[in-house]
């Protein structure tokens, strides 16, 4: 089960012109965490998060992101080891042996707290997957991936920048969740 409260944006914005609210805070069994909406693009933890295995997915309001089936998708897992890269290096082996001609690039993402390793797996001119190990801390069971997918073509600036937005923003805030 997952779900998702909205916390109201800064009240001294302009109700008319802000009518995105501000933070998003997800929620399930053993988690809660929380990540912005970038402007241009809405957050589901309902019926598209579960098609794509998600906690989280933003999709954007660009019709031609949209056409590309671009999105962001949030995941919480299991901690497999202590170093995401570790789990990332494991991942990309994995997918090399699955799909030989898949090739790889670095990813300058970050995230301003938690330690992350970031790759684009890509089959050029077919298949763009921007991917995201984020460790929220050792004292937490479980880390985050996120990804952002896109047809044929590379992410533009504008689709990067909402990647980076998202994953910047994005807080752990407790495992001690048990919903009702």
């Amino acid at each position: 089960m997952s779900g998702l409260c909205q916390s109201p944006a800064d009240e001294t914005a302009n109700p008319s012109a802000n009518k995105k609210l501000d933070t998003l805070l997800v929620y399930g069994n053993g988690f809660l965490f929380s990540a912005r909406e970038p402007d241009g693009w809405y957050g589901d933890t309902d019926k598209i998060a579960r098609y794509y295995n998600s906690n989280l997915i933003f999709i954007p309001d660009d019709p031609k992101s949209r056409a590309a089936h671009v999105n962001i998708r949030i995941r919480l897992n299991n901690k497999e080891t202590k170093d995401p890269s570790e789990d990332m290096q494991t991942d990309m082996t994995g997918y090399k042996s699955k799909y030989p001609d898949v090739k790889f690039a670095e990813l300058a993402v970050s995230h301003p707290q938690y330690k992350t390793c970031a790759r684009l797996f890509y089959f050029e001119n077919d298949f763009y997957e921007y991917v995201v190990y984020v460790d929220p801390g050792p004292e937490v069971k479980l880390n985050f991936s996120v990804a952002m997918s896109k047809e044929s073509k590379p992410a533009t600036p504008e689709e990067l920048k909402a990647f980076q937005d998202i994953l910047s923003s994005l807080t752990w805030i407790s495992g001690n969740v048990v919903p009702k």
